[in-house]
């Protein structure tokens, strides 16, 4: 469906909600796509979510579950009757349905474990972390012994149900469950029947261990191009397999955490939300800690102006010339601040290169300061200053672009180093704390140079 025929389909619901016709609604949910139809039962209220939900098919219901967002499938699922909800778990991926037990009450996560058929698939997932590889795998996957012939491996496919999830090669293990290989379909075509899978697998298998970090299985599974990647014990034992789709979802949430801390806001359950699902309360909460640290250094830049009054009243053209200083220094510190966050993201930057980086950036910063400088001279002798007022101008705005690389370049790989999420140390923190020390240079530059001072 386009937008224009899920809006129009949207509409359709709402107005058959409200008209009563509760299967006419449910009828045209069913018809979207699954994705389309969370979006669209995102938007209903609680009351019509209620009403909708356990007349759903379970394969509908299962579909929903699995394209909502976590919590917003766990309250979809405590409207379920438990039997209801066993039944729509049996029907959900392994994974999809450990994360909606994983974020239940524990009584009636066990009580829907107890009444599920397929319990033994969805258990071993729950002792996992949900950002870990262990939280991310499915159980879901086929498994060749290395000691059957391509004849016996053909006929195992045929036996088992191949889905559009299952990727076209398989693992190989040994009679403990070792992974030692993996093969390919195509291989299985073109070898002989009695050919050992053994002797045709490929034993260099791409691995993570199930307590990897999902950022680190993201990572490795597009540095190698790889559309599955398996998930294997201490012992080498294969346990799971972690797919393309739950890898997206994955990027997505990184992508969302650091953005939001770019942006000085709180990463938490709201952020998982569609913005007209957020209550005012929630956003509040997840915006006001960050505004305070922010509000709280800026007065660092009060406290630096009181401190250098005399210099201002003294000479009044100082005052100028600070919005233009601040704001160069702190545009430089975002600029590098998130050039070397995306480089500790990627693995391109580690914690031993911080020498390095700081030298890089500090280069830069003198290269970048020394042009702006050279603006600056002219645009104050522009605007009918002295050449000692602009002296001061370019020199503070060289000094300040260094000072602003070196900060910016060396902040994130220190938060790095102590575990500290280096898109915390966002942009506009960089930004107001190069404010403050800033007005410092300037006032240091302006006082060497102007002999008023």
């Amino acid at each position: 469906m386009n937008k224009i025929q899920i809006d129009t389909t949207l509409e359709a619901i709402r107005a058959a909600l409200e008209a009563g016709r509760l299967q006419d609604a449910i009828d045209a949910l069913t018809r979207m796509h699954p994705a389309d139809r969370a979006d669209a039962f995102e938007t209903l209220d609680d009351k019509q979510q209620a009403a909708i939900m356990p007349r759903l098919d379970v394969p509908v219901a299962a579909d929903l579950l699995e394209e909502l967002e976590d919590e917003e499938a766990a309250d979809a699922a405590e409207i379920l009757s438990t039997d209801r909800l066993a039944d729509v778990l049996d029907e959900m991926e392994p994974d999809e349905a450990a994360d909606v037990l994983g974020d239940l009450p524990p009584e009636r996560a066990a009580l829907a474990l107890a009444e599920m058929q397929d319990a033994d698939d969805v258990r071993p997932l729950l002792g996992h972390s949900d950002k870990t590889a262990g939280g991310l795998m499915t159980t879901d996957y086929i498994a060749l012994r290395r000691r059957a012939t391509v004849a016996q491996a053909i006929e195992f496919l045929r036996q088992v149900e191949l889905d559009g999830d299952v990727p076209y090669y398989l693992y190989v293990v040994d009679r403990d469950r070792r992974l030692v290989g993996i093969v390919g379909l195509r291989e299985l075509v073109i070898h002989s029947p009695e050919t050992c899978i053994e002797a045709i697998m490929n034993p260099n298998v791409i691995q993570v261990h199930t307590g990897a970090d999902q950022e680190d299985v993201a990572q490795t599974m597009s540095k190698y191009d790889l559309p599955a990647l398996p998930v294997v014990d201490s012992s080498g034992i294969l346990q799971g397999v972690i797919t393309h789709d739950d890898i997206i979802d994955v990027l997505e949430d990184e992508a969302t955490e650091d953005a939001l801390h770019m942006g000085g806001v709180e990463a938490g359950p709201i952020s998982d939300k569609p913005y007209w699902s957020q209550r005012i309360v929630e956003i509040v909460r997840s915006r006001f800690p960050w505004l305070l640290i922010l509000f709280l250094t800026a007065t660092l830049t009060g406290a630096v102006m009181r401190h250098y009054e005399n210099h201002l009243q003294t000479v009044v053209a100082l005052s100028f010339f600070i919005p233009l200083l601040i704001g160069t220094g702190g545009n430089a510190g975002s600029q590098t601040v998130t050039t070397v966050i995306r480089a500790l993201a990627l693995r391109e930057v580690r914690r031993g290169d911080a020498l390095r980086v700081l030298a890089r950036e500090f280069q830069s910063g003198a290269l970048l300061g020394l042009l702006l400088g050279m603006v600056a001279f002219g645009q104050v002798l522009l605007l009918g200053h002295d050449t000692a007022m602009a002296t001061v101008v370019a020199a503070a705005v060289l000094c300040i672009c260094i000072w602003a690389n070196a900060v910016a370049s060396l902040i994130p790989i220190l938060a790095d180093a102590v575990g500290i999420d280096p898109s915390v140390m966002s942009a506009p923190l960089i930004s107001t704390l190069v404010d403050a020390t800033g007005l410092i240079i300037y006032f240091t530059v302006a006082a060497a140079v102007l002999a008023e001072i």
